[in-house]
């Protein structure tokens, strides 16, 4: 941690980071800006890992290439991943139990 005056501590970034891309599927796929949301999700008794009221939620947007990035991850945690279509075409695409990156 840092502290920067008499009370602010402001953490560590974590190493953590999760990426990828938002396509309509095709022949070729058509790369696509789209609303990216990121949930944490915990393990329940049987291992399944799902969302709860404790899940912290970050959304960003892909770029035009279809390109999405987010940062400050924590890395021993799983997260899900849904991409929407704003415009009501297309369902939303779900990842499910993914492991943050993390780089050298």
């Amino acid at each position: 941690m840092r502290f920067y005056g008499a009370m602010r501590i402001v953490p560590e970034p974590l190493p953590g980071r999760l990426f990828g891309s938002t396509k309509i599927a095709g022949s070729p796929d058509v790369p696509i800006r789209r609303r990216v949301q990121i949930v944490s999700a915990v393990s329940n008794a049987h291992g399944h890992v799902f969302p709860n009221s404790e899940s912290s939620v970050t959304w960003t947007w892909a770029d035009e290439d279809g390109n999405w990035e987010v940062q400050n991850l924590n890395p021993s945690l799983k997260y899900h991943v849904i991409a929407y279509d704003h415009t009501s075409v297309y369902d939303p695409v779900i990842k499910l139990n993914l492991v943050p990156t993390v780089d050298p």
